[in-house]
């Protein structure tokens, strides 16, 4: 969900369980909202007093963040006795390092990508108390929290939100070939097939759409999940077993994108990253693509002219409905970290509505909400050109829908199956072929 560029991407292992007990009675003293006026950093065991805490995150897009996430680790970290080691690592690098941690220990606390927890569940603390106190707390989780983050019943971590992604537009260009309400993303909401019309026109305008259908672990899986999804297709059953990739409305939906490629979209773009089209949109080659809203903030930052005519829509809907590709990121606890209390102790507090709420409203609405009662927040009243991104966790399903995000549909996600599927599609210009050819590739995995 996206997910996004300047750098990307997340996974663990084994501990003895009973300081964790020890913590958990020693915590008594830690606050819980809505009774009193809490303390600011509660009363944390004695037991934690002089130890060393490692916690391991993918780089913000949002620099604003991490600098309070680091702040924040410190502050605490000065008042408990515990020093504090926040690592950040660019996207691609954070599983490698997960999965070595996992084997070598090293780290407390991880930040997953969604599905990792399925990938890593062995290696993961059981943190379900502390996770369904969060959610109630915050009048529920989100819908695609729920889809996402249990693992076997369990939360093998608590669920933080994820990243936003959405169709970013020059409203100029848009106005130029004659969209009502261009100015107002809020108010667009188009079918694919609407979608791409204005795709069409703008291409004949030298200014096509961009998207990036390459090897990379945002963007593409981003756009062609909810295009398969909005089809009627998807990669297995509720059963999670049965193959539904190979539909006949899908090939046919694939036989449209195939012609909406070569009418309305930068051709290039199969061999694009995660980072290609936020350059093309930013030289002003292409008139609208698939982002986080990132795209937008650096332009705020570097391009003021583009960013004023900069807005967002909602990914566009088709005969099945909307739908985002969207899981939930958690942070973790790995059961072979040698202070599993003082992580513990540093989640409880950090997801109180103070730190978190803080940490959450200085992403402006590019990092989406985890609970509902953020869903009515006044930060999504500021900016309405980010009031669009408010609304897509409802639209939100993870990788294997309908079947579960588990290790089967990590691995086809991790392959690239149903990127491949469309970039082969558009390349060849055979639809039924290269639908035929992911199915297959899903059945060597789902079997």
């Amino acid at each position: 969900m996206g997910k996004k560029k300047l750098t990307e991407g997340k996974g663990l292992s084994r501990r003895e369980f009973l300081k964790a007990g020890v913590a958990g009675a020693a915590a008594v003293g830690l606050a819980k909202v809505g009774g009193g006026t809490p303390s600011v950093f509660g009363q944390a065991p004695a037991a934690i007093k002089g130890t060393r805490l490692a916690i391991l995150q993918g780089t913000y897009f949002i620099p604003a963040g991490q600098d309070l996430y680091k702040k924040q680790a410190q502050e605490w970290g000065q008042a408990n006795g515990v020093t504090m080691a926040t690592d950040f690592l660019n996207w691609p690098d954070l599983q490698p390092k997960i999965a070595a941690a996992v084997q070598a220990g090293g780290v407390d606390i991880i930040e997953l990508w969604p599905s990792w927890n399925h990938l890593y569940k062995a290696s993961l603390l059981d943190l379900t108390d502390m996770a369904e106190e969060v959610g109630k707390r915050g009048g529920g989780f989100e819908e695609y929290v729920v889809n996402s983050a249990k693992v076997d019943g369990r939360y093998l971590g608590i669920p933080s939100g994820q990243s936003n992604g959405s169709m970013a537009y020059r409203i100029s260009m848009f106005k130029e070939v004659g969209v009502a309400n261009a100015e107002d993303g809020n108010k667009l909401d188009f079918t694919w097939e609407q979608y791409h019309a204005i795709a069409k026109k703008l291409k004949a305008k030298g200014k096509p759409f961009g998207q990036a259908l390459g090897h990379s672990t945002g963007d593409p899986p981003s756009f062609c999940y909810p295009y398969m999804w909005s089809h009627g297709a998807m990669e297995v059953d509720k059963d999670g077993k049965t193959v539904l990739f190979n539909k006949p409305e899908f090939v046919e939906a694939m036989r449209k994108f195939i012609q909406a490629w070569k009418d309305g979209y930068d051709e290039t773009g199969t061999s694009w990253d995660d980072s290609n089209n936020n350059r093309a949109f930013h030289s002003s080659q292409i008139s609208c693509t698939f982002n986080g809203s990132s795209i937008y903030f650096v332009a705020k930052k570097n391009h003021p002219d583009i960013a004023k005519d900069t807005s967002h829509l909602l990914i566009p809907r088709g005969p099945a409905g909307r739908f985002y590709w969207l899981g939930s990121r958690t942070f973790a606890i790995l059961k072979n970290s040698k202070n599993i209390p003082a992580a513990k102790e540093f989640l409880k507090w950090w997801f109180q509505d103070k730190q978190y709420d803080e940490w959450w409203r200085i992403q402006e609405g590019y990092h989406l909400q985890h609970v509902k009662r953020l869903a009515n927040d006044p930060m999504w009243d500021k900016d309405p050109k980010m009031t669009p991104f408010r609304n897509q966790p409802k639209y939100g399903r993870d990788l294997g829908y309908a079947g579960p995000p588990n290790e089967k549909a990590s691995m086809a996600y991790s392959k690239y199956i149903i990127v491949d599927t469309f970039a082969k599609a558009v390349q060849s210009g055979d639809a039924a072929a290269a639908v035929k050819w992911g199915a297959e590739q899903l059945q060597r995995i789902y079997g």
